[in-house]
């Protein structure tokens, strides 16, 4: 594992390329902003529970976090319900309006069973309603 200043700045990279605030973290994290502050600057470190969800809101392992891998990005595929490895990302969260990034990041924070039931009511809603342009 790197030193404890790496893991810092390796969260604040991730929020950053993802396009969320410190806000946006801790209130996923049910956190006070203040106490996300910190891990980015290396005041404190998150414990191994917070680390699984910050992980699962920048979609990349806990080892990545802490070691800097460059592993390969996944993407939920909801015919499998399982992660799949890409030779690209895909997904560019820092793209999306603020609303579809908490969207995202919430999706990666919920249980399997939980991402096959949204996944569920959003074809059943949307196959219901007119589409809309964004």
């Amino acid at each position: 594992m790197k030193s404890g200043i790496h893991l810092g700045q390796q969260l604040r990279t991730l929020r950053i390329k993802n396009g969320y605030t410190q806000q946006q973290i801790s209130d996923l994290l049910s956190l006070d902003r203040s106490t996300y502050a910190y891990y980015e600057t290396n005041r404190t470190t998150p414990p191994l529970s917070t680390l699984k969800k910050i992980a699962d809101i920048f979609n990349v392992s806990v080892s990545t976090l802490l070691d800097n891998e460059e592993n390969l990005p996944t993407v939920f595929d909801p015919e499998a319900l399982t992660f799949t490895e890409f030779d690209h990302n895909l997904s560019h969260v820092y793209e999306l309006r603020p609303e579809e990034r908490r969207l995202v990041a919430l999706f990666r924070l919920s249980d399997r069973q939980t991402k096959g039931k949204i996944l569920t009511a959003l074809s059943d809603q949307t196959q219901k309603a007119p589409h809309k342009k964004p």
